[in-house]
């Protein structure tokens, strides 16, 4: 299975889990491995993370469409509606800790 990995969930695999209490993100519904973590260009804006680790995915057509679908009062951040989007586009499970995100109900989320 193939996730989507918000800001946060990616750069906790990239770099490690800071020193926090709460617990680094599983970046897939267990027990199954994942077979692929993707993550929107969105998120290059928000964190300037880049890694061989991830597949790096465009806003396209298709994740363009999904964003402007979203309430923009139940989700009102642009880079959060472009991560968001690239999950209901590609229909795939969103690893984020973001309870706005969660909220939405729009797609499956993990974490």
């Amino acid at each position: 299975m193939r996730v989507v990995a918000d800001s946060h969930a990616i750069v906790w695999y990239v770099q490690g889990s800071p020193a926090s209490p709460s617990p680094p993100p599983p970046l897939w519904p267990r027990p199954r491995p994942p077979t692929g973590i993707v993550v929107s260009v969105a998120t290059l804006g928000s964190t300037m993370v880049a890694s061989p680790k991830v597949d790096l995915r465009p806003i396209d057509v298709a994740v363009a469409d999904a964003a402007v679908s979203i309430p923009r009062d139940a989700l009102g951040d642009p880079w959060d509606r472009f991560i968001l989007a690239t999950a209901r586009a590609l229909e795939l499970p969103l690893v984020t800790r973001d309870g706005r995100i969660q909220k939405t109900e729009l797609v499956e989320t993990v974490w």
